[in-house]
């Protein structure tokens, strides 16, 4: 019988996990606690903060044991800065808790066991891969500062580096600073920058956020960074007027240069604009859709259906070994991209629609291959139901989350579908985030 402490009282908690965000899981008399930087194996001291009906929190005031794998973060605002939840932990033990993040969704939430969960895929740059960075404004006396939010907080962090950002962003990154650090947030009526950044081409593109149109003050910084950053193919303005903390508005101007870049993913070219969806660990990501063409078993006769294709990526990529392509979306600026980078790599059996799976999928007679990429709320019933009914012979189901993933997995296996892969790869190192590629066949196919 579990005994809920109170608040603000002193225990001795022995951690057995991670939690979702990172964070270190414990038992005490049968009830649940979380504490933030605590690691697997480690016995702490702690004082409970936060009480719920099944879980509570807790923060850590000393250590008893520490964790043979708690090595020091790369960066100082680990802590501080909310991007990275487990830079404390050793790489190689990160992959073997991703995995097990894996392992239990599956058999807690899916109700699956015997499935072999292979080793997480490791990136291969556990640092310096993220080909994209946001970064908020700070109002300050002294000028413009860019930041990200704290922790489990709306507070914003001071950043001038950050180490899981690409050294190319990195580049564009230290010379905007420089160029802004002169005016007042006033004069430039800016609320984000976003920089996106193409390691194979050398190629970035910076976003500037604002609530109006462009200051005098924020196009001369335009103007300076196009002209002392030749990586910088372009600088584009999106004006979002709302409150809220959505980042992007929908209006968009070119201020400097062009208003897209490319990049290129085995051996083909993708545009990436403004509002585009592309992996953010381009590396991994070619090692990701490698394992999904080698799950697929193609033979070059298929039909393949690819939902949730976003700018048609994945799509592009199959259409060089199948038949035909069906890629479906539901944003138009995705389809859009998805295209014209059809017609970029001179691709022309691949159809692209915009529509949601859910509704589409009632159109289609027969597919063989089935490719879900879905975001992280997973399928809806009614797609895996008429999924179900045309009964692909095989299905590739990349997830980012493991627990929505586990879900979809079972509706699978009591409609005729037997999970044969389950290889988790670590998308975003540094971070508790997993992800997982799946291939299921068609018990008609035995």
């Amino acid at each position: 019988m579990e005994t809920k402490p109170q608040i603000n009282q002193k225990i001795e908690l022995t951690l057995k996990g991670l939690g979702i965000h990172g964070e270190g899981v414990g038992s005490w008399q049968g009830y649940t606690l979380f504490v933030d930087g605590a690691l697997p194996g480690e016995v702490v001291e702690a004082r409970v903060v936060e009480t719920k009906r099944s879980f509570g929190r807790a923060q850590a005031l000393s250590y008893r044991t520490l964790s043979p794998h708690r090595v020091t973060p790369s960066c100082p605002l680990f802590g501080k800065c909310g991007g990275c939840q487990i830079m404390h932990l050793d790489y190689a033990e990160q992959l073997v808790i991703k995995r097990q993040r894996v392992v239990d969704a599956l058999e807690r939430i899916g109700k699956l066991t015997g499935i072999e969960v292979l080793p997480c895929r490791g990136s291969p740059l556990p640092l310096g891969y993220r080909n994209k960075i946001q970064l908020s404004v700070i109002s300050s006396p002294t000028g413009v500062k860019l930041g990200l939010y704290a922790y489990n907080s709306h507070d914003l962090v001071e950043i001038e580096k950050c180490p899981i950002h690409s050294a190319l962003g990195e580049e564009v990154f230290h010379q905007l600073l420089s160029l802004l650090k002169p005016f007042s947030p006033e004069e430039l009526g800016l609320r984000y920058v976003l920089i996106k950044s193409a390691i194979h081409t050398e190629q970035a593109l910076v976003i500037f956020v604002t609530e109006g149109e462009a200051t005098f003050a924020l196009r001369k910084i335009a103007r300076a960074l196009k002209e002392s950053c030749s990586i910088v193919r372009g600088i584009v303005q999106n004006i979002n007027k709302t409150s809220g903390n959505t980042v992007l508005g929908k209006e968009y101007h070119v201020l400097e240069g062009e208003g897209a870049i490319e990049e290129r993913i085995g051996g083909l070219t993708f545009k990436v604009s403004p509002a585009s969806f592309f992996q953010v660990n381009p590396l991994q990501a070619e090692e990701l859709y490698n394992k999904a063409l080698e799950l697929a078993e193609l033979n070059g006769e298929e039909t393949l259906l690819d939902a949730y294709c976003g700018v048609g990526t994945l799509s592009l990529l199959f259409a060089k070994r199948v038949k035909r392509v069906i890629g479906v979306e539901c944003i138009p600026s995705a389809i859009a991209d998805a295209k014209e980078n059809a017609k970029k790599n001179g691709i022309m059996n691949v159809e692209f629609t915009c529509n949601d799976v859910e509704r589409y999928i009632s159109t289609l007679s027969a597919v063989n291959v089935a490719l879900l990429n879905p975001p992280r709320k997973g399928c809806a019933t009614s797609f895996l139901e008429k999924l179900s009914q045309l009964a692909p012979r095989s299905i590739v189901y990349i997830s980012c989350d493991p627990a929505t993933l586990a879900r979809d997995l079972a509706y699978l296996e009591n409609r005729g579908f037997h999970t044969e892969t389950v290889q988790p790869f670590d998308m975003f190192p540094q971070t508790a985030h997993v992800e997982t590629i799946v291939s299921l066949s068609h018990d008609s196919i035995f």
